[in-house]
């Protein structure tokens, strides 16, 4: 279910992984923050939607009202499609992957562990 993503969804993935791995950890990369005192931050975990093998789902069938409405904030970048009827179905065919019982609906995430 993973595929291209939208350029800028991208930029941005890439610039969070590298904010945060290895430079978060490293001691050198910001000196001036160590004069002031900070440590290094470790960040243990990095989740990213979908990937080509997901491993972890969260099951979102609560929420999946509120999501609609959120991404419907972007009309235009959906209002060609049958939102709810899109998400629906892929975050079915998720939660069917992940295990979860039918007629719940599921976000699926590829976790990167750093440690």
């Amino acid at each position: 279910m993973a595929g291209p993503s939208h350029p800028d969804h991208l930029a941005v993935g890439e610039a969070t992984t590298c904010a945060i791995y290895p430079d978060a950890r490293n001691e050198f990369a910001f000196p001036e923050l160590s004069v002031e005192g900070l440590k290094p931050w470790v960040v243990r975990e990095v989740w990213y939607q979908q990937g080509p093998s997901p491993d972890h789902a969260v099951d979102v069938t609560d929420v999946f009202d509120i999501k609609v409405a959120a991404l419907r904030a972007h009309a235009s970048q959906i209002n060609h499609i049958d939102l709810a009827g899109v998400l629906r179905q892929r975050l079915t065919q998720s939660a069917l992957a992940a295990g979860l019982p039918e007629g719940r609906l599921a976000e699926t995430f590829t976790v990167l562990r750093t440690e």
